[in-house]
């Protein structure tokens, strides 16, 4: 009886800092970007999205993708300022890069 109670009181604690460690290395890995996003809409809705450094840099590749694909029908690219969740993903020898997982809406 008394292993058994200890058991579950130690599987208990277990769980719980499991919890604990897991989502806070959660949320170290990702981060809200704040800026000018390059949106991919395809029929109308929003298929991908790019953080952009800048909107002359956004405007520069939306014109570099129009001039190698040309005017497809129902597809829009878009410039505009919004916000993204950022997660980081180690990619091994070249270090870490942060991908895109979430849009936030437009600013």
């Amino acid at each position: 009886m008394r292993y058994s109670i200890l058991t579950t009181v130690s599987s208990s604690l277990l769980a719980c800092c499991c919890i604990i460690c897991f989502g806070k290395a959660a949320v170290a890995n990702e981060k809200v970007f704040a800026g000018w996003i390059l949106h991919m809409f395809i029929s109308g809705q929003l298929k991908e999205y790019t953080p952009r450094g800048g909107m002359a840099e956004c405007l520069k590749v939306k014109r570099k993708i129009l001039r190698s694909q040309g005017h497809a029908v129902g597809t829009r690219w878009e410039c505009a300022k919004g916000k993204l969740v950022l997660r980081k993903y180690d990619t091994g020898k070249t270090g870490d890069k942060w991908l895109p997982v979430e849009h936030l809406g437009k600013q």
